[in-house]
């Protein structure tokens, strides 16, 4: 594009030039009539100059676009369409064990996945959209601990058997949790793809094991049973050191980590129409009149929201890029139709001499090439440079 405007800019002058009267052109007999080689060199380092400095920040500028671009387009590796959450607390003063609050959750669920216009409901614990997911500190059994630290770092989902499905998250391998998961069976989690492509990239890592902790630590071992497709959380300045997502059935966390769950979040697939936070609050209460629905958020537009700075920033970098090729446009037409307006007295003389104003103008074409080509090589090398 900035090769065409360049070009574009650089024959204006010139197809004036062309039709420049000869007897006005050739009356000219003043020095600063015409250019001398210094003078066009100095002239044509300048369009050099101008030409490396807006290469460079439009490619400076179409880099960042499309960096901001791919953010945006990111998918969030679930489905977040007519998918609506809310959240419930199950404080230990009314539900006092882990069996009390698993029966009051299922039975809860089982009342919403009957409701009209429900196509499932699910469980999990923090929400699919939560930017300050729960963190998990862990080892894979085989892998050294890392150092300084001792520990790895994931993000901790704790669903419910059926959640990844109802989420539309493609299970890779293995299985997904079941009824037999419970408080009294082996230890099992569920890990994301990118963990096992991490810890065990050429080996299947079901029937490997994950401590919570630190590897010379007392808590237990977790057996991987299925691995999932990575997921995204809303932004959140930690996912650099993050190695992805680890998974623990709610039954078993309910007893082993029960003080980390008393939010719970409920996720409804509707056909986007029929359920409302009334009817949602009604099937809650006839199912246990001690939870209480609150947080409601459209997985869709929280996930919209989540990335408008994302997209500000990329309409912003975009309209500089743009403005800015504007600006070396009328900055390249100044300086060419300075340098083709002082070449007048020569263009007359091989005007005089028989020369076409075609020829002029390749002329002028093959000289502005060569300057557009040394400015974008110049620009290019210092953008890649420093990016």
């Amino acid at each position: 594009m900035m090769a065409l405007v360049g070009l574009g800019f650089g024959l204006l002058p010139a197809l004036r030039a062309s039709r420049t009267d000869l007897r006005g052109a050739m009356s000219v007999t003043s020095r600063g009539a015409t250019l001398d080689r210094s003078a066009r060199r100095l002239l044509g380092s300048f369009v050099v100059i101008e030409l490396a400095i807006a290469a460079a920040l439009l490619t400076a500028s179409v880099t960042a676009t499309q960096y901001f671009r791919k953010l945006i387009e990111e998918p969030w590796g679930f489905e977040t369409k007519y998918r609506l959450a809310f959240s419930v607390t199950v404080p230990d003063r009314f539900f006092p064990t882990a069996t009390v609050k698993q029966n009051a959750l299922e039975t809860s669920l089982a009342h919403l996945q009957t409701m009209p216009g429900v196509k499932s409901a699910t469980v999990v614990s923090p929400s699919p959209m939560d930017a300050s997911w729960t963190l998990m500190l862990f080892n894979a059994e085989g892998a050294p601990a890392p150092e300084p630290r001792g520990v790895y770092t994931a993000y901790s989902r704790v669903p419910v058997p059926g959640y990844f499905q109802s989420m539309g998250q493609p299970l890779l391998q293995g299985r997904d949790f079941n009824a037999g998961d419970t408080a009294d069976a082996p230890l099992v989690c569920i890990i994301s793809k990118s963990i096992a492509q991490r810890f065990w990239p050429k080996d299947s890592p079901i029937g490997k094991r994950i401590r919570w902790g630190r590897l010379d630590g007392t808590r237990p071992w977790f057996t991987i049973v299925g691995v999932v497709g990575d997921m995204k959380a809303i932004a959140d300045p930690r996912d650099g050191e993050v190695l992805g997502m680890i998974a623990r059935p709610l039954a078993q966390m309910l007893v082993h980590a029960s003080t980390l769950l008393d939010d719970i979040t409920f996720v409804l697939h509707t056909d986007g129409r029929s359920v409302n936070e009334a009817s949602i609050r009604a099937a809650l209460a006839r199912a246990n009149v001690n939870l209480a629905a609150y947080n409601f958020v459209s997985l869709e537009d929280a996930a919209a929201r989540s990335r408008t700075t994302e997209r500000f920033i990329f309409v912003l970098v975009s309209a500089f890029g743009l403005i800015g090729l504007v600006l070396a446009a009328v900055g390249l037409y100044g300086l060419l139709a300075l340098q083709v307006a002082r070449r007048e007295r020569e263009f007359g003389i091989r005007s005089a001499l028989g020369a076409t104003a075609r020829q002029i103008i390749q002329l002028v074409a093959r000289q502005g090439a060569m300057l557009l080509s040394l400015g974008f090589t110049a620009g290019a090398l210092e953008c890649r440079r420093r990016i």
